[in-house]
């Protein structure tokens, strides 16, 4: 590779030398640099020493080994964070690390992890913590688990929840916190479950050091995120599952009273069973009836005291027997089923359509002891089904119309699309020849003009009878001549370098870096390789058309005092890369850019047009850091190879 740039050559000898000792303000600087690239902010919980950055390099440290190093989901990681931080009574960890759910940050450090939707966080903010008795038969379930997990359950699953449950007793170390520790490692097995008890002693970490640090403060982007979603604002600061570990003792002692309250729960759902309108039915395993509700009183006919002991095959058709031995051996088993539609006999004999959901029943110790299940009236739907059918030819018909004249639609369009590059690459073509045609104009004509000018200028001043005062206004008029003939062939240059037609691009940039140097004051850098063939001139025209705005771009918005001018060839493409050191596109450009929404405005639609007239890609990378505009062609046949004058 080489440097043509003059301005480039001393760069490393002109560096000043590193100190031999960074201050702590120094190190303290990198470290948040660090810490801002990976989450993509700052929070202010890497701030609060800044006068012992050595403490919050080893805090740092953990963080990234622990939580977001860990080789666990990132997403999956990151939920957990928020699910752990609602037993911190200190709402800093929960509000920072919702921010990063729905992106404000990036989830566990991975630019990659999806953002959440508001709603999807409150689902999660809202899981219950289930203890005692409503814990007993998720254990009960999980007890002895054939083999770990394959992958990590995907978020919001039925997985997800158990193993978040799980892992706030082990946190919180409640008395079932043994037990729900063997469940975990049942289901992750012993290397998953390293990593998992790794990332919970960070969340437990993270919560001991925001409560020592009274100071810590929300961030500007947290407090606008609760101010503008008050539902997520209660989840966040007024969470019900706040448990901390003076709760938790509390709630140990207050068991008495919580088991006197959960029997007047329980009498309160036997009234809301009785009175619901759907049947709701338990049995043993043997199939016998234990209890009947008002509802199946209704549906079926058969009063409780005539169902209540009696085999469930009382409502089944005898062609659907074998249905109900299936369903009792999937309960045995600890299945739920849920919504199967079947049909269900009347005691007067009728038969209709029933929707029916069964769940298991389990005694205090876990064990299936039966099961529950709801039935529902669904005769009146299957009748409207049945209408809706007689509509669906005519539906059809009309999709099928609906469809054609769609694409039909399409095809005009495409055919319009089509018209407009055509168009678009002709504009572009008359645009870059009427250029070339008023460079040579300004060259040929205007300039050699000027020149002749200068002569005549020249001449007169050194004739003899030419008086002294004459003499310096003619000396003045030459060097005005002189500078708008340099003016005229800059300009001529800038609209068309007749070098480009000449000799090529290679030494077209390298010209034309080392005169935008001189005017911007921005230090360019060419890199190319010595051995690069010529190209098309369409190609090398595009290329060059390309760079000469980038840098533009540079000079007027990016801020930075350096830019770079990189082409290379490939087995199959050849690669342009213009960057700088700059503060970045702002995100409203770059995603107009993206989403293709962009028309105009700096220049980039019209280079990305130019490029794929010529079948390439363009794409921009952009950051705090800098921006790059990367170009790639596919490399022309060999007879397409030689460029055109």
């Amino acid at each position: 590779m080489r440097e043509t740039s003059p301005s480039t050559r001393n760069t490393q000898t002109s560096a000043a030398a590193p100190s031999r000792a960074d201050s702590a303000e120094d190190k303290q600087k990198r470290l948040e640099a660090e810490v801002q690239s990976r989450f993509g902010v700052l929070p202010n919980f890497f701030r609060l020493t800044p006068e012992t950055p050595e403490i919050t390099a080893n805090l740092w440290g953990f963080a990234r080994f622990a939580y977001l190093d860990n080789p666990l989901p990132s997403l999956f990681k990151e939920r957990l964070f928020v699910y752990l931080s609602r037993f911190c009574d200190v709402r800093y960890c929960i509000a920072r690390h919702v921010g990063f759910l729905v992106g404000l940050g990036h989830p566990s450090g991975d630019t990659r992890s999806p953002v959440l939707l508001v709603e999807e966080i409150v689902r999660l903010l809202k899981q219950p913590f289930l203890r005692d008795n409503d814990l007993t038969p998720i254990l009960a379930r999980y007890e002895s688990p054939a083999k770990p997990l394959d992958e990590m359950p995907v978020r919001d699953s039925e997985m997800e929840r158990v193993l978040f449950l799980f892992a706030g007793h082990v946190f919180l170390q409640t008395p079932e916190a043994p037990d729900c520790f063997d469940r975990i490692r049942g289901l992750l097995g012993e290397v998953r479950l390293q990593y998992f008890i790794l990332l919970l002693s960070f969340v437990r970490t993270a919560h001991y050091w925001s409560r020592v640090h009274p100071n810590l403060e929300f961030e500007a982007d947290i407090r606008w995120l609760l101010e503008t979603h008050e539902v997520l604002a209660n989840c966040v600061l007024h969470d019900t599952e706040l448990v901390s570990a003076e709760v938790s003792q509390r709630v140990l002692e207050e068991l008495p009273i919580l088991r006197n309250q959960a029997a007047r729960a329980n009498n309160l759902l036997v009234a809301i069973v009785d009175s619901s309108d759907d049947a709701i039915i338990s049995k043993n395993l043997d199939g016998i009836v234990t209890s009947w509700n008002k509802g199946a009183e209704r549906l079926f006919g058969y009063s409780a005291m005539d169902a209540v002991g009696r085999s469930i095959m009382l409502i089944i058709p005898p062609e659907r027997h074998d249905e109900e031995a299936q369903i009792l051996h999937k309960i045995r088993h600890g299945e739920r089923i849920d919504h199967f539609e079947t049909v269900r006999v009347r005691k007067d004999g009728t038969m209709f359509d029933v929707s029916v959901t069964v769940s298991p029943l389990a005694d205090d110790a876990g064990r299936i002891v039966g099961a529950s299940k709801v039935a529902r009236d669904i005769s009146e739907r299957k009748r409207l089904e049945s209408r809706m059918l007689l509509f669906t030819e005519t539906l059809e018909k009309e999709i099928d119309v609906r469809t054609q004249e769609l694409e039909e639609r399409n095809v005009e369009n495409v055919r319009q699309a089509t018209q407009l590059r055509r168009l678009s690459q002709k504009l572009l073509e008359v645009q870059d020849e009427e250029q070339r045609r008023i460079s040579r104009e300004l060259h040929d004509s205007a300039g050699q003009y000027l020149a002749s000018v200068v002569m005549l200028l020249d001449g007169a001043t050194h004739d003899a009878s030419t008086s002294a005062e004459v003499a310096a206004k003619l000396s003045e008029a030459k060097r005005a001549a002189l500078t708008c003939e340099s003016e005229i062939r800059t300009i001529s240059y800038l609209l068309h370098p007749p070098l480009l037609d000449e000799i090529g691009l290679t030494s077209t940039l390298e010209w034309y870096a080392e005169g935008f140097t001189k005017r911007s004051g921005v230090r360019t850098e060419v890199h190319i390789p010595a051995d690069l063939p010529r190209l098309p001139l369409d190609v090398e025209t595009g290329l060059f058309r390309v760079v000469q705005q980038s840098l533009a771009n540079i000079h007027r918005h990016s801020g930075s005092a350096v830019a770079r001018i990189r082409l290379e060839s490939n087995d199959k493409n050849f690669v342009l890369e213009v960057s700088d050191e700059g503060h970045g596109v702002p995100p409203h450009i770059l995603r107009g850019f993206q989403d293709r929404t962009m028309f105009s405005g700096v220049g980039l639609p019209g280079m990305r047009e130019r490029i794929v007239n010529l079948g390439g890609t363009m794409e921009i990378i952009s950051s705090s850091e800098g921006t790059m505009i990367r170009v790639k062609l596919l490399i022309p046949n060999a007879d397409q190879s030689t460029a055109s004058s």
